[in-house]
């Protein structure tokens, strides 16, 4: 994560912070896709839970603003995010916000970010782990030159958007907004809630989340029966998992693989899940992870 670093001092900068905001996304949500003129990227196959329906899509005939009407694709798909945020869709202000996290250290200094992903490409040692970051660079270059238009985003920006849309209902925010909220701990009766009311949601956005919760960010202080979902070197990613298998965007392309990449140097085609499994060494720690996961899937869907 060397593009964290003031290009001056070469200090840390706000390095927990944007640690977090990676995270999740999303709940997020990661390397771009390639654009596509006539739909949105992939993060917005995250709104598909029955509780968290987007906006209706802007249709001919809608008041738009020149610049939507005659941007780049790109472009012109951040606007028509930030027309549904600001008229309220709960899902697409938390989508805002995961734009937001991964762009802020690209457009602190886009020059920087791009020098110092080149250099790490140029010293990766494995072709497949240099294809995949040379196309997450490409796709997180272009995604950032059109968020705010290539403007610096701030950490209040993305800290303000999760709490908007935690504040209009969404849950996977509400979990960003107490990470990013900088809470050290959640006590047992507000442990058990959340945990309670991420499992009852059914939604996939909010299970990935609070795996990203899980990753030692947060002391949850979880008591019996709940503690064995929650404990264990693998928890996060067992929630991850599962977000996935219940339509979590997680294939080759999405926020989840980026991460994995971009934060653990785990730079790998195919879907989150096959990556995760690579990363485990022993048939044992696979083992382990596979009953996590069906542990969770038992609460989750009973």
């Amino acid at each position: 994560m060397a593009w964290l670093y003031n290009q001056d001092t070469d200090e840390p900068m706000q390095v927990k912070r944007v640690l977090l905001t990676l995270a999740a996304a999303s709940v997020a949500l990661g390397a771009w896709l390639a654009w596509k003129p006539t739909s949105f990227p992939t993060h917005a196959a995250q709104t598909n839970a029955a509780a968290h329906r987007p906006a209706p899509p802007i249709t001919a005939g809608a008041h738009q603003s020149t610049d939507l009407t005659t941007a780049s694709p790109q472009r012109a798909w951040f606007l028509a995010l930030k027309q549904r945020a600001d008229a309220g869709d709960a899902v697409s202000q938390r989508l805002l916000a995961q734009a937001y996290a991964r762009c802020m250290g690209v457009n602190y200094n886009r020059e920087l970010y791009a020098e110092r992903n080149r250099l790490r490409i140029a010293e990766a040692t494995d072709a497949e782990a240099r294809s995949v970051m040379e196309t997450q660079l490409s796709n997180r270059m272009q995604e950032c030159d059109a968020v705010e238009a290539g403007a610096e985003v701030t950490w209040e920006q993305m800290r303000s958007a999760y709490a908007r849309a935690a504040r209009s209902g969404d849950l996977a925010a509400r979990i960003m907004d107490i990470i990013h909220n900088d809470r050290e701990y959640l006590d047992a009766d507000q442990a058990a809630e959340l945990l309670e009311t991420v499992v009852t949601s059914k939604d996939p956005a909010a299970v990935y989340a609070y795996g990203s919760m899980l990753g030692g960010i947060i002391s949850m202080n979880m008591e019996a029966p709940y503690a064995p979902l929650v404990e264990g070197t693998r928890a996060d990613l067992a929630w991850m998992v599962v977000a996935c298998r219940m339509g979590y965007e997680c294939g080759p392309d999405s926020e989840p693989m980026s991460d994995l990449c971009q934060m653990q140097d785990y730079c790998y085609r195919g879907s989150f899940e096959h990556a995760v499994r690579r990363t485990l060494e022993t048939d044992s720690e696979r083992e382990a992870l596979d009953r996590h996961i069906e542990a969770i899937l038992r609460v989750v869907n009973p």
